[in-house]
């Protein structure tokens, strides 16, 4: 009946509306609308008109913006708050390994060892009627999760597929293991050295490669898969952005976007073919070929180049991230002082953040562990020392930060620093780290507490396609910090569902430098918002990871519905 009551009192007050008055596309009410600004969580009502939040407030004061052409929109008590904003992604890669063989493991996939691992490829090649001289492609595997604790052999899937080239993706990405055909397509013998920054695991016997090619060692076999043609690449993205879009996204990230990427996203672009804005972070490789077609300022249609990303290490369940310490269990390709594996030179690092620095380009780094971060942080002042420019006032993103130091932390607040990071390690990954690194590193895993404690600005990430791109899922991982085991791996560095929430929407604008335009409830900013079936902040924190999305909309269009 209140329902009813405030509906003929809308419809009464918007006849008496004055002609110089504004009218509302949409106004939104009855529900729990989180604004994500701490001085005022929560609001009534909120008004929409041509894409952007035009007035909120409650029935009574948003009932002179409404007229024949207004939607009321009734939330029913679910809860509304901005559009997550996609602090770290790869929307590139999830285009491409879309439609690869799945073999993740539990929960995510269905493959728990190296045979069942084997016999997906073998479904996979059969789906796909694949010639042999197609390549069979999966992603996703995870070595720590398998049954037999390691990554399948050379001579395993060589066995399997004796006269088709293989290509399987670590579930980090920042390795594949291969056959012996793929490794004879990229030429890769025994004689081969390691490229820099890169390893090509071997026997220590024979010397021989073991199939498993770390970091920039892959970018031996990436070139020779075959490239889609442009209609199958179009299906693919749609079905990529259903996919963002069903989780509440409303800004997705390419967080390391190469050029025909880039290319290929500028012009579905300019043809209306983009559900969601989509940063983009130009490789550093491939810095030249946007340098030279003057893109790394373009932001048009909903496509914007946020900075450049530069990678200085890789993955830590993987045991490539690179450490002041080494780790504690066996690490493949290496047999002394193993603290993983820098992918840049510091000579390198330099010369590109310099660049960066003068030429006013935001920057995003790729560190783990807390060797690369050391980098970082030595490069960073060397750099701003050289140019005589303020140290602080980059806003540099540090991606991941998985395992930052307390004393670098107190270096982020000197320089304004923004770590990304990365809390659904603690389900994926902790026991891992936990048998790798021991307890007082792995517990202090992406420590959002302690750096909200520090008055640092952070953000949270999936890292899809690394973790599921779920961000309800993230938030509870964030909140709980609960292990594949029911360990909790660091209880002291938990947060609140608020603070979580924060991450995901008005940090992660932050972040990217469009704080004003979007990641809070705000007159003037973009209506992109996200439905959601419960409130975060009411339910248990366990079952957070079971709030569902009910619609996304996109200033002021719904783009998803369930």
């Amino acid at each position: 009946m209140i329902l009813i009551l405030i509906l003929v009192m809308l419809i009464m007050l918007s006849c008496e509306r004055r002609d110089n008055e504004v009218v509302a596309d949409m106004i939104i009410y009855n529900g729990p609308i989180l604004t994500m600004l701490d001085d005022n969580k929560m609001v009534d009502g909120i008004a929409v008109t041509d894409g952007v939040i035009s007035a909120i407030g409650d029935s009574v004061s948003l009932s002179k913006y409404t007229g024949s052409r207004t939607l009321i929109k009734d939330l029913e008590g679910q809860t509304l708050l901005p559009g997550f904003v996609d602090a770290h992604s790869h929307v590139g890669i999830a285009m491409r390994t879309i439609g690869w063989a799945d073999l993740n493991a539990p929960p995510v996939g269905n493959v728990k060892n190296i045979k069942q691992l084997i016999s997906t490829l073998q479904e996979y090649k059969i789906k796909n009627e694949l010639d042999k001289d197609q390549w069979v492609l999966g992603h996703g595997y995870d070595p720590d999760q398998l049954e037999e604790r390691r990554h399948p052999s050379l001579t395993e899937l060589s066995a399997a597929f004796p006269d088709q080239p293989v290509m399987i993706l670590h579930v980090s990405g920042h390795m594949v293991s291969v056959n012996q055909k793929a490794l004879d397509i990229a030429g890769i013998t025994r004689e081969t050295e390691n490229p820099e920054g890169g390893v090509i695991v071997r026997d220590q016997l024979s010397k021989k490669s073991t199939g498993l090619l770390q970091e920039k060692a892959m970018y031996m076999i990436l070139p020779q898969l075959p490239v889609p043609d442009i209609e199958d690449m179009v299906g693919l993205f749609g079905k990529v952005q259903d996919h963002y879009a069903s989780f509440g996204i409303t800004t997705a990230q390419d967080g390391l976007c190469d050029f025909k990427t880039f290319k290929f996203l500028q012009g579905l672009s300019t043809q209306d073919g983009l559900k969601l804005d989509i940063e983009v972070l130009a490789s550093y490789i491939e810095a030249e070929a946007y340098k030279k077609e003057n893109l790394l300022t373009y932001d048009k249609n909903g496509l914007r180049v946020t900075g450049m990303k530069i990678v200085s290490d890789g993955s830590p369940q993987g045991k490539t991230a690179y450490f002041r310490k080494p780790y504690l269990t066996n690490v493949p390709g290496c047999v002394h002082e193993c603290r993983g594996v820098p992918t840049i030179s510091p000579d390198n690092l330099k010369k590109v953040l310099a660049d960066n620095y003068k030429n006013k380009l935001q920057t995003y780094i790729h560190a783990n562990g807390d060797g690369a971060i050391d980098l970082v942080l030595d490069t960073h002042e060397q750099v701003t020392d050289s140019l005589d420019i303020r140290a602080d006032d980059q806003r540099t993103v540090i991606i991941h930060s998985q395992f930052v130091g307390q004393d670098q932390l107190e270096k982020y607040v000197k320089y304004n620093f923004v770590p990304s990071f990365f809390s659904n390690h603690a389900f994926f990954w902790g026991d891992v780290h936990l048998d790798n690194l021991g307890e007082e590193r792995a517990s202090f895993l992406s420590p959002m507490k302690t750096a909200g404690d520090m008055g640092i600005t952070y953000t949270n990430h999936t890292d899809y396609t690394i973790t599921p791109i779920d961000q309800m899922f993230l938030l509870w991982t964030a909140v709980n910090r609960t292990t594949r085991s029911g360990s909790i791996i660091g209880p002291e560095e938990r947060i609140s569902p608020w603070q979580g929430l924060k991450a995901i929407t008005i940090n992660s604008a932050y972040q990217h430098r469009v704080e004003d335009e979007k990641g809070s409830i705000e007159v003037g900013k973009l209506a992109d918002f996200v439905i959601l079936d419960n409130n975060p902040l009411d339910v248990h924190p366990d079952a957070i990871r079971d709030i569902r999305v009910v619609e996304t909309i996109k200033e002021g269009q719904t783009i998803y519905s369930n």
